[in-house]
């Protein structure tokens, strides 16, 4: 056992499979940490893989055997006698009795058949994490993932997300973390004024040997008590980090931090998609103009589809709202289909002055801005906070002639 956690190794070609495990470990708090992962077919075993789960060795073994069951037993086998202490969980298709056997006799003390219900995996999860001296309740519990994506450049997304951070840090006193998703050309340092040393890349790219220790190394943190996670410094291409990259760091960032804000690029990348996937609320940051309504209203399709509870994970936040617009918030919500969970106050001069200075405006008392970001936060927090509420309208026709049929504009 290392840094009090149990190790587990993970022997598995199905990338399903294996993000399902990694979903239950934080969601369960079994006490357990992925010392080990390995996306081998049996036959391409060799000395190295062998030697590292040796080296490790793991107090649990998960191992998939949709590969191949015979092979794979006998690969247990082989192991259990250099770590006859290890206990071992192994998934797979229907085995015959005599192969069953077989697998029990090499030290497999549970046998789940795919597909693997949750249900059943946390409960063999949790049986082996109190058989090896770790009661579940023991560990710390899962931390809140955030996603904020802008519906256009320029929708003040990546200030909301900064501001939003600081809130709950402030308003809760618990462990915050900012994560910069924008490979490209991701902000959030500007924003509060900081020049990490290193960023999420760097971290990627380090994962396999990632602990609480090394996790210190690659994060910054501001004068508010917010850590950040940093985008790099210099463009690098949107794909630099996949979708599984960013579900296995967000995944192990859970169990560190109570509050996890992300920022996301404007785009439907494989990194964002992963964020929303592990996010518990997306929120879509709008502001009251046709091409922001416009995009929202192309996307929400692919969010219902992509997204593991569909639009019930989305929250609709208009940004620099003023109740005069011509465009009413009961024209946003018929049009979209999707209710305004949140507003937040034009307060142009303000955030310019925040953005440029580098200090964040949720730290200025005096602001609307500022107040309506608390009042998010404080909702989030379970804390009470009030909604802003809007009237007026007149645009959704134009609304209606920009998103269907007849006169439909490009966006230059």
């Amino acid at each position: 056992m290392t840094d009090g956690h149990l190790r587990l190794a993970l022997i598995s070609t199905d990338a399903r499979f294996r993000d399902r495990l990694r979903e239950a470990l934080v969601e369960g708090g079994y006490g357990f940490r992925v010392a080990l992962e390995l996306a081998l077919r049996f036959g391409e075993f060799g000395e190295e893989q062998v030697r590292a789960l040796r080296q490790t060795p793991p107090d649990l073994l998960v191992v998939d055997l949709d590969d191949d069951p015979e092979l794979g037993i006998q690969l247990l086998q082989f192991l259990a006698e250099s770590n006859p202490r290890q206990r071992v969980i192994a998934v797979g298709p229907s085995l015959s009795p005599g192969l069953l056997l077989s697998g029990m006799r090499a030290g497999v003390s549970d046998y789940l058949q795919k597909p693997v219900a949750p249900d059943a995996l946390a409960e063999s999860l949790r049986r082996a994490a109190a058989l090896l001296g770790r009661a579940a309740e023991s560990a710390r519990k899962a931390g809140h993932v955030y996603a904020v994506f802008g519906a256009k450049g320029g929708s003040g997304s990546t200030t909301l997300a900064t501001n939003l951070a600081i809130a709950l840090h402030r308003l809760t006193g618990k462990r915050t973390l900012l994560v910069d998703l924008d490979l490209e050309l991701g902000e959030v340092g500007v924003l509060l004024g900081l020049r990490p040393r290193f960023h999420l890349l760097d971290m990627v790219q380090n994962f396999q040997r990632l602990d609480a220790g090394l996790l210190a190394s690659y994060i910054a943190q501001h004068d508010s008590g917010v850590h950040l996670l940093a985008a790099p410094s210099h463009p690098e291409p949107a794909d630099a980090a996949s979708g599984d990259d960013v579900r296995r760091v967000l995944l192990f960032l859970r169990q560190h931090y109570e509050y996890i804000v992300v920022d996301t690029a404007k785009s439907f990348s494989p990194a964002t998609l992963a964020a929303f996937d592990q996010a518990e609320l997306v929120f879509l940051v709008v502001t009251l103009d046709l091409p922001s309504l416009r995009n929202v209203q192309r996307g929400l399709p692919l969010l219902k589809r992509v997204l593991p509870r569909g639009l019930d994970q989305v929250r609709l936040v208009v940004n620099r709202y003023r109740q005069d617009d011509d465009v009413s918030l009961r024209d946003i919500e018929q049009t979209l289909g999707l209710r305004v969970f949140r507003t937040v106050s034009n307060d142009y001069e303000a955030v310019s002055r925040s953005i440029n200075t580098g200090k964040p405006l949720v730290l200025n008392g005096s602001s609307r801005y500022a107040r309506d970001l608390r009042a998010l936060g404080a909702e989030l927090a379970g804390l009470r906070g009030k909604a802003g509420a809007g009237r007026t309208g007149l645009v959704r026709r134009l609304m209606g002639r920009v998103f269907h049929g007849h006169g439909e504009r490009r966006e230059s």
